[in-house]
């Protein structure tokens, strides 16, 4: 799954990426179910997360379960 400007995702958004990230579950919109799935996800962004952890408006764990690798692109 491909998640382009992962920055961008409001903060009320995060912890259902979260929950999909970190246990394998999402809820279907307009479902009471849990469904377990089973992805790998890779996310891009131009935004400076470390920074937007600090002031609050990406979550810091879900900063960490999307940052096992980071690449730096020259600018």
């Amino acid at each position: 799954l491909f998640l382009d400007e992962v920055g961008e995702l409001p903060l009320e958004v995060q912890p259902a990426l979260l929950r999909a990230v970190q246990f394998g579950e999402i809820r279907p919109v307009g479902s009471d179910a849990v469904r377990q799935v089973s992805v790998r996800i890779l996310a891009a962004t131009h935004r400076d997360l470390p920074a937007k952890v600090q002031d609050q408006s990406f979550r810091e764990d879900l900063f960490y379960r999307l940052a096992v690798l980071e690449l730096q692109v020259p600018p």
